[in-house]
């Protein structure tokens, strides 16, 4: 058996998130998580034997408000959604915040414990409503195993009582910073070098997902096995990745963002069928790996990252 995954519960004290949850992992493999219930158990900073993953920008990981989501897409990853996803717009008579509503939201933690096999589990619950109208329900699940780099994130969705252009919409806004972001980071995306997505210039780019397992793998020309990337999505769920960086002298930003919708106005998108008593259900699934140790397929012993 691996030693067991560590788990401590957190306040922070002082500095911009004075007061926020946190809720610290670290296992065998070298591992280190930060989680922010206070951010819909969003991902904060990641570490592999010291190495930072996630970007961290000058507010900090402090939570945001609303209006303020373009100042608090720090950590490594920020939930977008699930009411609406990227710029601000208003449509029946609603307007609609930047990248949505749901990482605005505190989390109710229903579990966080380590299990017998040495992993530390963390359940959630996060809702969103609108008064008289639809709410939005999100019970995550977030699994850290005992003796591997890797983060597994679940995500069960619903859509209560929706109205006309009511929508389950979803952006897993991954930040990658340096030292993992710099001159010589490269890119694949399904096994293909991508040459273009570093790029020399700021920028955000949408694409179709590849079928099957989206995969794509992020890391350094300088041959360091400790500062690899890879994320796994389900394209039948999130069948959009979109990019976006940032060009800084530190190596900037760079980010990986698998969604449900393409690129444009609400207004030009369709909307969602509902289920058989009205309500809408979506489940995600994501796997993050870290460092050297990541398999060329998706091949995980009782995992999969297709299907509902």
């Amino acid at each position: 058996m691996p030693e067991p995954a560590a788990l401590r519960q957190l306040r922070l004290d002082g500095g911009p998130a004075d007061g926020s949850r946190l809720i610290e992992v670290a296992n065998a493999a070298g591992l280190t998580v930060d989680l922010l219930p206070d951010r819909c158990l969003d991902l904060g900073q990641v570490r592999l034997n010291g190495v930072p993953f996630g970007w961290v920008g000058p507010n900090g990981l402090a939570p945001a408000a609303p209006g303020e989501m373009d100042q608090a897409l720090g950590g490594l990853m920020c939930t977008c959604g699930f009411d609406h996803i990227r710029q601000p717009e208003a449509q029946g008579g609603r307007r609609y915040p930047l990248h949505g509503s749901m990482s605005l939201r505190k989390a109710q933690v229903e579990a966080a414990c380590v299990g017998p096999d040495g992993s530390a589990e963390i359940r959630a619950r996060v809702a969103h409503g609108v008064a008289g109208g639809a709410s939005w329900t999100l019970l995550r699940r977030i699994t850290i195993p005992a003796d591997r780099a890797e983060i597994a994130i679940e995500d069960e969705v619903a859509l209560h009582a929706p109205a006309e252009g009511d929508r389950v919409m979803a952006l897993y806004h991954v930040n990658l910073g340096p030292p993992l972001v710099g001159a010589d980071t490269v890119v694949s995306v399904a096994g293909q070098p991508r040459p273009d997505l570093p790029g020399s210039a700021p920028g955000t780019f949408c694409e179709p997902a590849p079928p099957g397992a989206t995969v794509v793998e992020v890391g350094r020309g300088i041959g360091d096995a400790r500062v690899l990337f890879r994320l796994e999505a389900a394209a039948d769920q999130l069948p959009w990745l979109q990019f976006h960086r940032r060009i800084a002298p530190d190596g900037g930003l760079f980010c990986v963002e698998p969604a449900t919708h393409d690129r444009r106005l609400r207004t030009e998108l369709a909307p969602d069928g509902p289920g058989p008593e009205g309500n809408v259900l979506r489940r995600f699934r994501l796997l993050l790996r870290f460092g050297h140790e990541v398999p060329s397929a998706p091949e995980r012993s009782g995992q999969t990252l297709s299907g509902p």
